[in-house]
């Protein structure tokens, strides 16, 4: 029921440049680039990217090809510098799934870097970063019953899916070599999971980059379809709690998955009946050591018939913090598709079984922003989040108190033509930024809705009063926001898609317009360079740009490029980094030149 099978062919690292974008015409692409870290010096990146895009037709199953592009002087150029070459053809499309990239060694001038890429016909895909010569391919077990569907490759209304979800890789280079070496317990795994496919989430063993070997394969009879791209963090606790391989106490988080309930419009009546919960698994066998959940048998009961709880599934990437720079997570955030952000804070020491006072983990609700919560929501209220809480630490200089921003967008991702909800950008002040809460305190926490936010569009220069829990920003009606946000300088960078109204009305194919939004953490303000001289009414101009990408653009994307020139002084070892929308690049402008210069030794990356 699993094959392993090895070819030759060539998955071309060409492009054809078109209206300015490295993105060959006609080829859609809604994943962000895989970019390895450079292992020699781990506060850069290397300069080549790489992606995956995709044909669409009409039929059930679409080609794509993995793509190679190189950052140059803040620009993503063509990576083989031969545009004239043809997309490989023998790959399915990799429709959400971002590919992951592992330097396994080499030297500086030349990496050995190997890609793995999940597509919808079933397959993990492994690639020399070099050459875009296919070392193998691994097929999933669920594979051979869909085969017929993917042969024929008939017209159909519905594509063929079966692995789409985002390829996480886990790195442990035990001497910081930049080199992987089994002898010195060197480890390289891969955890995926299979979006619309299925419920099962993977992990691969690629230690030996030509002979991937199953690690293990997971579906809990409470698992959705798994969507929520999995977070490896380390947990301090005994020792006893892992596999005896598992010294790095490390774990795999993950939402419970999606429930097809909410292909629906329409806000669910009753609880969502898969996808509720919140799972911590042992990195080397798949175990199960905590989980949140709704029923009795979890480890943390959060009943939504008691109190708002654990009632919509969690299709997300769970947010997991480490506050004091121990190495060990500290905290966790998640959203839903309710409308819902969780909080949950990690006790160390205790055991996993734990309960009352002694339990490892407290949680619940904080944030109530869509239907959920309300006793008649109408389809306006039906915000749902289908990305991750971006989570950062910043001080607001004007009431000198610093505050935990979690800030998070609305958006409809499996109906992206449907504008009927009042979409919103929110982003909330958690307080109690370095505080460990007991679950007596969760369950009673004063719980933040719309009415506890400060709106912001259309003006500019609020102030977040000491009573007011944050910010929101309602978008205008054809917008909404598909991709997670991301925090870097106290501005948060997030992308909002307004979709092709025209399209949406006849039922086809429209690439709509990305608007990259750029706002202040503290109050949503346009970043300009003197606001003072701009009109309030303007603001809501500023603190956008159009990108010249259609379709649904990834999330932003931080890169600290690598120097490109051997000889460098000075600030050119530096590049500035640059912020990049899948092959779309922005220089940020920052005033102050800001450089990566600690990373902390937690054995597993």
């Amino acid at each position: 029921t699993r094959k392993i099978t090895k070819t030759a062919s060539a998955c071309d690292f060409g492009n054809r440049q078109i209206s300015g974008i490295g993105i060959p015409e006609q080829a859609l692409s809604f994943a962000a680039p895989a970019v390895a870290v450079y292992s020699f010096n781990r506060t850069q990146h290397l300069s080549d990217l790489y992606m995956t895009t995709f044909v669409d037709s009409e039929q059930g199953r679409s080609t794509a090809s993995v793509r190679k592009y190189r950052l140059q002087g803040g620009v993503i150029v063509d990576g083989d510098d031969d545009p004239a070459t043809l997309p490989c053809k023998l790959m399915g499309e990799s429709l959400q799934s971002q590919p992951a990239a592992v330097m396994y060694g080499g030297t500086p001038a030349s990496p050995d870097v190997v890609i793995f890429a999940a597509t919808n016909d079933g397959y993990v895909h492994a690639i020399d970063g070099d050459t875009g010569m296919e070392l193998w391919a691994y097929a999933l077990r669920e594979l051979p019953p869909k085969l017929p569907k993917p042969f024929l490759n008939t017209r159909s209304a519905f594509k063929h899916r079966c692995v789409g979800g985002d390829v996480v890789p886990v790195v442990a280079d035990r001497d910081q070599d930049g080199r992987i070496e089994p002898a010195d317990g060197d480890f390289v795994h891969v955890v995926f999971g299979m979006r619309r496919g299925g419920r099962f989430i993977y992990s691969l063993d690629v230690t030996d980059s030509s002979s991937p070997r199953l690690n293990w394969r997971i579906a809990a009879s409470s698992f959705g379809q798994s969507w929520s791209r999995p977070t490896i963090a380390r947990i301090d606790i005994d020792q006893s709690n892992f596999s005896p391989a598992n010294s790095d106490k490390a774990v795999v988080i993950v939402g419970g998955g999606y429930d097809p309930v909410h292909d629906a419009l329409a806000h669910p009546t009753m609880p969502d009946a898969v996808g509720a919960g919140v799972y911590m698994l042992d990195l080397h066998t798949g175990n199960i050591i905590w989980r949140a959940g709704p029923d009795p048998a979890a480890q943390l009961t959060l009943d939504p018939g008691i109190r708002p709880g654990l009632s919509r599934s969690i299709p997300n990437q769970v947010s997991v913090v480490d506050l004091n720079g121990d190495g060990y997570a500290d905290r966790m955030y998640a959203s839903d598709t309710g409308g819902q952000i969780l909080r949950f804070d990690i006790f160390p020491g205790r055991d996993p079984d734990g309960i009352a006072t002694d339990a490892m983990v407290a949680g619940g609700v904080i944030a109530q922003l869509g239907a959920e919560g309300k006793d008649s929501p109408s389809d306006l209220d039906t915000r749902r989040f289908y990305t991750a809480p971006d989570v950062s630490v910043f001080k607001d200089t004007l009431r000198n108190s610093r505050h935990v921003a979690i800030s998070i967008g609305s958006g409809y991702r499996p109906h992206p033509l449907d504008n009927t909800p009042v979409e919103r950008f929110f982003s909330i002040r958690d307080s109690a930024v370095f505080t460990r809460l007991t679950q007596s305190q969760y369950d009673s926490y004063p719980i933040v809705t719309d009415a506890d936010l400060v709106e912001v569009g259309g003006t500019a220069g609020r102030v977040i009063r000491p009573a007011q829990r944050g910010w929101m920003l309602t978008l205008p009606p054809d917008q909404k926001v598909l991709s997670s946000s991301v925090t870097f300088n106290n501005e948060i960078f997030f992308v909002a898609l307004a979709t092709d109204t025209v399209a949406a009305a006849t039922c086809s194919a429209g690439l709509g317009r990305n608007l990259l939004y750029r706002v202040s953490v503290v109050n949503g303000d346009p970043v300009v360079g003197n606001l003072d001289n701009n009109v309030s009414t303007m603001a809501d101009q500023l603190r956008m740009r159009e990108l010249r990408q259609g379709g649904i653009a990834p999330r932003p994307r931080f890169l600290f490029p690598a120097k490109e020139e051997s000889d460098c002084t000075g600030e050119e070892c530096t590049p500035p980094p640059v912020v990049c929308i899948g092959a779309e690049c922005v220089d940020p402008g920052f005033a102050i030149h800001p450089v990566r210069t600690l990373w902390t030794d937690v054995s597993v990356e």
